[in-house]
């Protein structure tokens, strides 16, 4: 498959999002609360496994789903949900950083964090296919247009919380006064946005005069908390036990649900980690919060597996191939 019909193929996370719209329509104003938690928490989770962290005072700055390309460039370009086409674009020259956001809150925070830590950028290259669900691409649109109001929400910004809670005003309004949007949403061809990307380096614009001083998690307060905890026995669940093991033939993850007694139950079958533990919620199969973050992590250890050709026991830490117990 080449690189075109890669971007234009629908990716895990946007499948996803789609199933999240259709088990949790929006209500009539527009705002889709629940299907914004459940989006968080996964989306937490796999930025957690994957996602980029900071290390010290080099640029970028915080974590997300990016690649970096010529710190040096003009161009950031967010590709919102396609998030199989950002890789290869923060390849192509004056392309600072790529990357792909999905929530108008969190995701976007982060675009300005990064932006504003780096005063060679100038332009912020919108692409790739927008959010039925959350609309960030609408949501930066408003932003640089209109900024944010008294509470800190985005004006004119649909979708579910597009509030900017964790970045101070006066960042805000950097980012406004630093980057021209430059709208090509619905672009998927990286030819096409290429081209505009070479137009606007030719540009050479020089980098910002009014960055922003002082930290830039200034706004961010966290309370620090300490891993660990009791789960309870699974015998508790009044729900029942699953037993994980994986169908490689198939390429497939098998999870059998079994009752308190022991009986069998239910079977699924499936790819996906974060589908297959919204399955269970959907289908009230899990009584516990512990029992579900239980299941998370094992599914997600299993689709790791499945990919990666590790060896998955439940309960059991990965391994390669012939490895033995320690």
């Amino acid at each position: 498959m080449n690189a075109e019909r890669e971007a234009r193929a629908p990716s895990p996370m946007r499948r996803f999002m789609r199933g999240l719209a259709h088990l949790m329509p929006a209500r009539a104003d527009g705002t889709n609360p629940t299907a914004v938690r459940v989006f968080h928490w996964v989306d937490g989770a796999r930025e957690a496994f994957g996602g980029r962290a900071r290390r010290g005072d080099a640029w970028p700055v915080t974590g997300g789903a990016y690649e970096v390309g010529n710190p040096q460039g003009t161009v950031a370009i967010c590709t919102l949900t396609s998030d199989a086409l950002y890789p290869e674009l923060s390849r192509l020259p004056g392309v600072a950083i790529a990357g792909r956001v999905y929530v108008p809150n969190l995701g976007i925070e982060k675009i300005i964090v990064n932006v504003t830590a780096n005063p060679r950028i100038r332009f912020l290259l919108l692409c790739g296919t927008e959010s039925p669900v959350f609309h960030p691409g609408e949501a930066l649109r408003r932003l640089r247009a209109d900024g944010v109001d008294e509470q800190s929400r985005i004006i004119g910004a649909r979708g579910h919380l597009p509030v900017l809670s964790n970045v101070s005003a006066e960042r805000i309004e950097a980012f406004r006064a630093q980057v021209e949007l430059v709208d090509l949403v619905g672009e998927t061809d990286p030819t096409v946005i290429g081209a505009r990307v070479e137009e606007l380096t030719a540009a050479d614009a020089a980098p910002f005069a009014g960055a922003v001083s002082g930290s830039v998690d200034a706004a961010t307060d966290y309370t620090p908390i300490r891993p660990g905890g009791r789960r309870q026995p699974l015998a508790y669940d009044p729900h029942g036990y699953f037993v994980i093991t994986l169908d490689r033939e198939a390429g497939r993850i098998v999870l059998r649900h079994h009752r308190a007694d022991n009986s069998p139950a239910h079977e699924m079958r499936g790819r996906s980690a974060e589908a297959m533990l919204l399955g269970l919620l959907r289908d009230d199969l899990v009584s516990q919060m512990s029992h579900a973050g239980y299941l998370g992590g094992e599914l997600a250890k299993a689709e790791a597996a499945l990919r990666l050709g590790l060896r998955y026991e439940q309960d059991q830490p990965l391994r390669k191939p012939g490895d033995t117990a320690d």
